[in-house]
């Protein structure tokens, strides 16, 4: 499967208040309370092997793994199911909202640019701009990541982006929105260092088309015009 197959489509895992956005872009990612899942949920009513995501020709399926008739879409228990945009998804506790396409975003977080004071207004005469760091290389679950107003990058599960690699710390670095809607990266007294374009930074703001290194994940700053 290439990324051409996969491109746009991405789920919302609702923790509390704050909605947190995963890819999807392999053939089947796999949900669930181990951490060896793709995408981990820290819920205890979560089975270990809980459910999968499956890519195929007629669009992504969710499949129940573990069998109990608990997991569900749309309120209603399913075995497998075909998806479609903005169904809704529970396992155990956890929330999950599904997005077919990049084209249709209508979740919006709480620190989200005040994007919904201007709507109803006429609009700008330059479109609003997205950033996201898009994986390189490394040990990522996902490989585009959209960039809200304040994000945490490390090792722990805690983290809005969450790298699994000894070389990264805990809570390695944080990426701020300055008022002017360029990003700040800042290290977090980090054991390895933040690197931007190969150089040890301590605060930086990014420009597009920056690498940042963080441990063995090489991560590309891309600012673009939101759809």
């Amino acid at each position: 499967m290439t990324a051409e197959n996969t491109a746009g489509a991405y789920i919302v895992v609702q923790t509390g208040a704050v909605g947190k956005r995963i890819e999807l872009w392999k053939e089947a990612t796999t949900i669930g309370r181990s951490r060896d899942c793709d995408i981990f949920l820290a819920d205890i009513a979560v089975h270990r092997k809980q459910a999968s995501i499956v890519w195929t020709i007629a669009g992504y399926v969710l499949r129940d793994d573990n069998g109990s008739n608990d997991s569900f879409v749309n309120g209603r228990p399913i075995q497998e199911v075909l998806l479609n945009n903005g169904d809704e998804l529970l396992f155990g506790n956890s929330k999950v909202t599904f997005h077919a396409s990049e084209g249709t975003r209508p979740f919006q977080l709480p620190v989200s640019r005040g994007r919904e004071s201007h709507m109803g207004q006429a609009p700008d005469a330059q479109p609003p701009v997205m950033a996201r760091l898009e994986l390189v290389s490394g040990r990522s679950s996902v490989r585009s990541i959209e960039l809200f107003a304040t994000m945490t990058i490390g090792r722990s599960r805690d983290c809005d982006i969450f790298l699994e690699d000894l070389a990264v710390s805990r809570l390695h670095a944080t990426i701020n929105e300055l008022p002017n809607g360029e990003f700040e990266l800042v290290d977090n007294k980090s054991a390895t260092g933040t690197h931007v374009n190969g150089r040890a930074t301590k605060r930086s703001v990014l420009h597009d088309g920056d690498m940042v290194q963080i441990g063995a994940n090489a991560f590309k700053f891309l600012m673009s015009p939101t759809p």
